[in-house]
């Protein structure tokens, strides 16, 4: 009876072993699915945070640069000159308000006698798709009429013709090698209506060469043309055709600019401005640098005059070679040679540097 009750009680036992080994493993199971959701859990909140934290960060973004301009030149009547200056200034936010939308605000110093002021010289708002071949700029910006083309320090009488920073709305098209815009400008002589448009148009293509046309329909409604010589009011138009080429390390541009007559001037004359340039990049005393030479002229512009002077140059020369100052630094030095209308010359040496951030 003993023995019968005792392996009984064995056999249970053994019977019973397996089931409780089997319970034990499917607790730590469960223990273990719950420890790995909850760090999977935490690793999800953990990765969400530093996203929100990147895209906050990325949201806005501030850059700027100064550039520091010592100069020494030799004037026509033979008297020399130099001088040491903070010549520019600039500080730049970039903001992503949302897929569509984005803000851009430059504040800028320039050194331009008595008034030094910081002021804003850029603030736009762009809207745009990534989907979507066209674009809309609004704000106050550059009147995107001249093409600056070349890395010389100076820029060409072409851009002297047209440079003016206004408030406008423009409204381009990009798709493949041909994109254009338009815009629809304030204007200096009247501010009561928006009546000054442009019109902008290029082909570019994949081997490096480019071809351009722009129209203004009235050049004299800009900051230049406010002078004493021109009293009128008559709409002066404008246009330009612009070229570049890009091979390896050599870049090659031209522009032509054109206005319709002044009629309030003696002969009515036409301004015209044309600029070329060579940029070559390559290695200056072991780090990148570019060597450029640049030459743009006017004419017609002799009779174009404030307080007696002539508003534009008539031809202006330029020589210049710029070298990387480890990361975020440029150091440029350039010779410029400008000839007014009556045929005298000066000559300018220019040495930048150039930071940025």
């Amino acid at each position: 009876m003993k023995n019968t009750l005792l392996a009984s009680l064995i056999t249970a036992a053994v019977a019973a072993t397996p089931t409780v080994q089997a319970s034990d493993l499917q607790s730590e199971l469960s223990m273990l699915k719950l420890r790995i959701s909850q760090l999977e859990s935490q690793l999800s909140n953990t990765m969400t945070e530093q996203i929100s934290i990147k895209n906050n960060r990325s949201r806005v973004s501030i850059s700027g640069s100064a550039e520091f301009l010592a100069t020494a030149s030799e004037q026509a009547d033979g008297n020399n000159e130099n001088d040491l200056d903070v010549d520019s200034v600039e500080l730049t936010i970039d903001a992503i308000v949302n897929q569509y939308m984005a803000l851009s605000t430059t504040l800028k110093y320039e050194d331009e006698g008595e008034d030094q002021d910081l002021f804003v010289d850029e603030a736009i708002v762009t809207i745009s798709s990534a989907e979507s071949p066209w674009a809309l700029v609004a704000g106050r910006t550059a009147i995107p009429f001249a093409v600056i083309n070349g890395n010389a320090w100076s820029d060409p009488l072409t851009d002297d013709l047209t440079d003016n920073t206004d408030d406008l709305l423009f409204l381009g098209f990009s798709q493949g090698f041909f994109s254009a815009g338009g815009y629809l400008f304030k204007g200096q002589s009247d501010e009561s209506k928006v009546d000054n448009l442009g019109l902008n148009a290029e082909l570019t293509f994949d081997n490096g060469f480019a071809i351009g046309v722009g129209y203004l329909n009235n050049i004299r409604n800009t900051d230049p043309y406010q002078a004493d010589s021109l009293t009128g009011d008559d709409k002066v138009s404008a246009s330009r055709i612009n070229l570049s080429y890009v091979i390896n390390d050599l870049s090659l541009s031209a522009e032509y600019l054109k206005t319709a007559k002044f009629d309030e001037l003696a002969g009515s004359p036409e301004l015209s401005a044309w600029h070329v340039s060579t940029d070559y990049a390559t290695e200056l005393m072991g780090a990148p640098g570019n060597i450029s030479l640049g030459y743009s002229k006017t004419e017609g512009g002799e009779r174009l005059t404030d307080t007696g002077e002539n508003l534009f140059a008539h031809s202006r020369a330029t020589l210049g070679a710029s070298r990387e100052l480890y990361e975020n630094a440029e150091l440029i030095v350039e010779l410029v040679r400008e000839e007014d209308y009556a045929g005298d010359n000066n000559d300018t040496l220019n040495l930048v540097l150039s930071t940025r951030f």
